[in-house]
């Protein structure tokens, strides 16, 4: 009965929350800002009603990879360049033209294999693409990343050198 209440406590405050319209931004890195729950997961979080728990480096190097491919995939929400380049960094000057572009329309990362060393780390991985046009691509791919103090980003030159879909 105690979990209950605590259930619907937590859901009264989160309605409260919507309704006043109290929003920060959400520093759940896997909570992009299209995804359907952000905005009551930002409001929640900013009411203290829920905290993020730390992850493992490896852990939240795979989380930035996704959210890079992610944030391709959904191009055209609100807030999706600015989530790709909150992971990523050494973008070229041509930047954000293969954004704009938009070509993913899914994808499929597999076998993230990072390897960290202080602030800084390698991942492999494989990843399978679909494009808006249905056409499928398939890379084995090697990138370079650093820690900021906030978050894991892809060294995006890494990226454009492994697959034609970043350039």
């Amino acid at each position: 009965m105690r979990a209950f209440t605590e259930m619907v406590l937590l859901a009264t405050a989160a309605g409260v929350l919507l309704a006043v319209g109290i929003a920060t931004a959400a520093p759940f890195p896997d909570v992009p800002p299209w995804h359907w729950a952000y905005d009551a997961v930002t409001r929640i979080h900013d009411a203290g009603l829920v905290q993020g728990y730390p992850s493992s480096p490896t852990e939240l190097i795979e989380t930035s990879i996704t959210q890079v491919y992610d944030g391709f995939a959904h191009a055209a929400a609100p807030g999706a360049q600015e989530w790709v380049e909150r992971f990523t960094y050494d973008r070229s000057a041509a930047w954000p033209a293969p954004f704009r572009r938009g070509e993913v329309a899914a994808f499929l990362l597999t076998g993230i294999r990072p390897t960290v060393n202080g602030d800084t780390a390698v991942a492999t991985f494989h990843a399978s693409v679909t494009l808006r046009g249905g056409s499928e691509q398939s890379a084995s791919m090697r990138v370079a990343l650093r820690f900021n103090g906030d978050d894991w980003q892809v060294d995006y030159a890494t990226l454009a050198q492994a697959s034609p879909l970043f350039r």
